[in-house]
């Protein structure tokens, strides 16, 4: 258990629960988290039996989110081991205190991430170290460079990465857990090796500690203790900064969006990585109903939306065009 924030080193106190950092997050996002929602249970799915009756979808996307833990969390890490005298040469004292007593080591995903990507692409972990460094994708690229250039002029949006990252995992996160681990244990051959079939009988999670945090409380003592934390470290942040972490917020559900759009077209691009009883054509189809339907949706209500405010329009500039001017007025 960490030690508690000095009051006296704060600039101000919320107490007020609206006015609280997470509250600000969550009223900022709303919109952007239920829509990336949206896009992920479309696409759940298709990665579960029967449309696939093996991980590699899943093992495919998790490749694509495994960079931006490991990016932040390590820069974090970095920046926490700091000695004092380096860290009051390279970051404001308040953020740097901030950071220090927000960072939890039980919930970083990193080495999780390493383990479930070793079982699941069969390789070491320092090939899986090798393909993550080599990791292809213009949209993951454009939101590493955006991480790497906000946070080295602003280090306190990590806790924007903190917060979005792991509250994911504990809310939404455990129904997705849910499902998985219902897809390895019916149909998916996740355990092709001997290796890893003699492993799974003493961690049935292998493959998916991702999702799982150490503890009998399956990780709700960890978000209690790291909400604890957050609370504990608001008053060390002043207005601009506060602002900076719910804009970083909203850009990291932006740039998950496009990610997701992204790991459409390599999965349909990948042909291969349909399951062995499925054809691309199948897959296609599966596109289809469960992708080009959500995006049609979206483009309707964007119709719709284009619509009634044309009709604002129209109905203010028939309503000026039709009133008197003053010249009229003086005429008459």
């Amino acid at each position: 258990m960490a030690e508690r924030i000095d009051p006296s080193s704060k600039i101000s106190s919320n107490s007020n629960v609206e006015d609280t950092l997470p509250a600000q997050i969550n009223s900022a996002t709303r919109s952007s988290h239920t829509y990336l929602n949206r896009l992920i249970l479309a696409r759940l799915p298709l990665a579960l039996p029967p449309n696939s009756q093996s991980p590699e979808i899943y093992a495919t996307g998790l490749q694509r989110i495994a960079p931006i833990y490991l990016s932040f969390e390590s820069l974090w890490g970095e920046i926490v081991d700091l000695q004092p005298l380096e860290a009051s040469q390279a970051i404001d004292h308040r953020v740097f205190s901030a950071l220090k007593h927000l960072y939890m080591p039980d919930m970083l995903r990193t080495r999780n991430l390493r383990s479930d990507l070793s079982c699941l692409l069969h390789k070491s972990l320092e090939e899986v170290d090798d393909v993550l460094e080599h990791m292809e994708g213009l949209q993951l690229h454009r939101f590493l460079q955006h991480f790497e250039q906000t946070c080295a002029l602003k280090p306190h949006a990590l806790i924007a990465y903190a917060w979005v990252m792991y509250m994911a995992l504990f809310n939404g996160g455990r129904w997705i857990r849910a499902q998985l681990l219902a897809a390895k244990t019916s149909s998916w051959h996740l355990l092709t090796n001997e290796r890893n079939s003699e492993s799974a009988k003493v961690n049935p999670s292998l493959g998916l500690t991702f999702w799982h945090f150490a503890g009998e409380e399956d990780g709700e003592d960890t978000k209690n203790e790291f909400k604890a934390r957050l609370n504990d470290i608001e008053g060390l942040l002043d207005v601009e900064q506060r602002q900076d972490i719910v804009d970083e917020a909203l850009s990291i559900f932006k740039y998950l969006a496009l990610l997701v759009g992204e790991l459409d077209e390599i999965v349909v691009a990948k042909p291969t990585i349909v399951s062995a009883n499925s054809s691309s054509a199948v897959w296609l189809r599966l596109l289809v109903k469960h992708f080009l339907l959500l995006g049609m949706a979206e483009l309707i209500y964007a119709f719709l939306h284009w619509i009634r405010t044309r009709r604002w329009y129209l109905s203010i500039t028939t309503t000026r065009q039709q009133r008197p001017s003053n010249s009229d007025k003086k005429r008459k």
